[in-house]
């Protein structure tokens, strides 16, 4: 196909395009249609939305304060604001929710919900759902749970939001794994896990970590199972999340009392109680418990262990938890056994059985089946309806066209040189861009080089110069002086000697710095580790590190800009930063790697770094952006500094 056809059917498709805008414009002038149809997304009224944002902050933290100020909105709130209402009785009944008064919660969850359907509020409708098929798992009632997690699934689309839908796909993952299809819940975990929101929400992100520890365990990977809990917890410690802090420690424990390290499961579990009770979380309580009483069983402190297991039987009965009351049968079974009461140990037994046979009962697990069936066939008549729709949209629209185009053929055509016109202004002025960035690009590495090659000169220079012009001066005085004694010979052979050696220690590492065999032989975590000690030989500043996932080579050059960049980032802290702590996260999944660095020192503005050079960041951002890397600096005066930089890896 030569220049001239190609040329010819892009001008085609202009002119097609072109008609196809003028003519949907005269369409809406002519018939007057417009769109009824409007997006219902998470839009809070204005005068609350600061406080909402705080209310849900507090949900985690602090329950029955966020239920107190939800109240006081919920007082003031106009009839005329059904949508503020909704939201004010989602949050009284979340923090039921996280205190465990399940009956309070699911009553203002019904109430908020009533109210969402009546205004068609899809994104609370669908929130409420959620929250609601959370409660009945903790029930054990997975059937329901699931029905209500598909129903929050169709509203987040009614409502045009897919990034809710991971703490959906979270849930679900978490009835499959109630279940015990431990394939099926990690399936739905790492779904929800990679999806886009939960690098944003730190407690979703923690809550599905704490999810994939359990099915790692499950399938005896221990230390994969270790590594996640570590994560959660930091990311929980980090957002002052208390509930997803105490359930990593209890998922923790239950680790440890399956691999009968008892004193550590003690430990774990205790930490989990002085969670749990501090912040008043009954059930979660209750639960720790369950773990510290089979420790206690375990160590031959039998009534200790009576005394832990009648206290979760008495909060299952309160919270008419199936689950819990299971556990604590079993438990009490286990107890009555160890004493030599063995008609109530059977009794207890015979009692979890029929709890437990309840709760996997077959029949549910195939009515969980039947409704995903069921969703999924529903979503493709959905899309079929929707295909049907477009499809004589477009027909209409081509009719449309098809006459709108031969009565307004001389107009368009004027019309169209015009739009030529300033789509070629246009194209030049990307193509501008697109230069002087390159330009920018290219000047930046070349600064970097620069930069680095006086570097090298100034430390051959300052250095190793003055060495070798040193030992060159001994070597002189022992080449022109035949008078000198014996001694002082010795003297100027042994000074001689040293200024080679420290010359010979200068290379090795001027070399090292160049390209460091450390790389080659421990990799980057090896590397990591030298720095970090080197760092650490003085007290001025204590640098510590934590690495996930770097278990195989990485790609040579993605390893060496990021050894360099944690030497900057180093370097940087040392000479500027004045302070006492680093801590740096390196962590790599299958698609990305990501460097995380922060210090607690004075900070500086970012903005104002902006308008000044600073070669060690400008370096750093230049060898990012040739790996299609991204750099984000948060930084302000005397708050620190945070680095984070991502690598893809494909």
């Amino acid at each position: 196909m030569n220049r001239i056809t190609i040329y010819k059917k892009q001008q085609n498709k202009r002119y097609f395009l072109f008609f196809q805008i003028i003519a949907f414009l005269l369409v809406i002038f002519m018939v007057s249609c417009h769109s009824s149809d409007k997006k219902d997304g998470q839009d809070l009224s204005e005068p609350f939305k600061k406080q909402f944002e705080e209310i849900h902050k507090l949900v985690y933290e602090n329950p029955s304060l966020a239920r107190e100020k939800s109240n006081k909105i919920l007082r003031s709130i106009s009839p005329k604001d059904e949508r503020s209402k909704v939201i004010c009785l989602k949050y009284i009944g979340s923090s039921y929710a996280f205190e465990t008064n399940y009956s309070e919660a699911i009553k203002y969850y019904k109430q908020s919900l009533d109210l969402a359907d009546k205004i068609d509020f899809y994104y609370e409708i669908a929130n409420l759902n959620n929250n609601l098929g959370t409660i009945y798992n903790e029930f054990g009632n997975y059937r329901s749970a699931y029905i209500y997690f598909i129903k929050a699934l169709e509203n987040y689309d009614l409502a045009g939001n897919q990034q809710k839908k991971t703490g959906t796909l979270n849930n679900i993952g978490l009835t499959y794994l109630n279940l015990n299809n431990q394939e099926k819940a990690l399936g739905y975990f790492n779904k929800a896990l990679y999806s886009s929101n939960s690098n944003k929400d730190t407690i979703l992100a923690s809550t599905i970590l704490n999810n994939i520890a359990i099915c790692n365990f499950s399938k005896k990977q221990m230390k994969l199972g270790l590594e996640n809990l570590n994560r959660s917890i930091y990311l929980s410690e980090k957002t002052k999340n208390i509930y997803g802090t105490c359930v990593s420690y209890q998922i923790m424990g239950n680790m440890f009392l399956t691999e009968n390290k008892l004193d550590k499961a003690y430990e774990t579990y205790s930490k989990s109680i002085r969670i749990a009770e501090k912040a008043n979380l009954i059930n979660l309580l209750a639960v720790s418990k369950v773990g510290i009483s089979r420790v206690l069983l375990g160590q031959n402190r039998i009534e200790e262990a009576l005394r832990y297991a009648n206290d979760v039987m008495r909060v299952s009965i309160d919270r008419k938890s199936q689950s819990l009351k299971a556990d604590a049968h079993q438990l009490l079974s286990s107890i009555y056994e160890k004493k030599g009461d063995f008609q109530a140990s059977l009794k207890e037994y015979q009692n979890h059985v029929k709890i437990k046979e309840e709760l996997n009962n077959n029949t549910v697990v195939n009515q969980i089946y039947d409704v995903e069936v069921d969703y999924l066939n529903q979503l493709n008549k959905m899309q079929q309806l929707e295909l049907e729709k477009k499809e004589l949209a477009i027909s209409n629209k081509n009719i449309w066209l098809f006459f709108l185009s031969l009565m307004f053929l001389m107009v368009f055509g004027g019309l169209y040189l015009l739009y030529r016109n300033h789509q070629n202004k246009q194209k030049v002025k990307l193509q501008k861009t697109i230069i002087e960035l390159t330009k920018k690009k290219s000047n930046a590495a070349l600064e970097a080089e620069v930069q680095e090659r006086k570097r090298i000169g100034r430390e051959l220079h300052d250095s190793l110069g003055y060495l070798l012009s040193l030992a060159g001066l001994n070597a002189s005085v022992l080449q022109k002086r035949k008078d000198i004694s014996d001694e002082k010979k010795n003297e100027l052979l042994n000074s001689l000697m040293e200024s080679i050696n420290d010359a010979f220690d200068e290379v090795r590492n001027i070399s090292h710095n160049l390209a460091p065999s450390l790389l080659s032989e421990q990799g980057l975590k090896g590397a990591l580790k030298n720095i970090s000690d080197r760092v650490n030989q003085s007290n001025k500043l204590k640098m510590s590190f934590d690495t996930f996932g770097l278990n195989h080579k990485l790609d040579d050059l993605i390893e060496n800009v990021l050894y360099r960049t944690l030497q900057e980032i180093v370097n940087n802290t040392i000479k500027h930063a004045e302070a006492s702590e680093l801590f740096i996260q390196v962590a790599q999944d299958n698609h990305q790697i990501t460097l995380m660095a922060e210090d607690n020192g004075k900070g500086f503005d970012t903005e104002s770094l902006r308008d000044k050079s600073s070669f060690g960041l400008s370096h750093i951002r230049s060898w990012i952006e040739n790996l299609n890397g991204t750099i984000d600096i948060d930084s302000k005066l005397n708050r620190g500094t945070i680095i984070s930089i991502l690598i893809p890896i494909e």
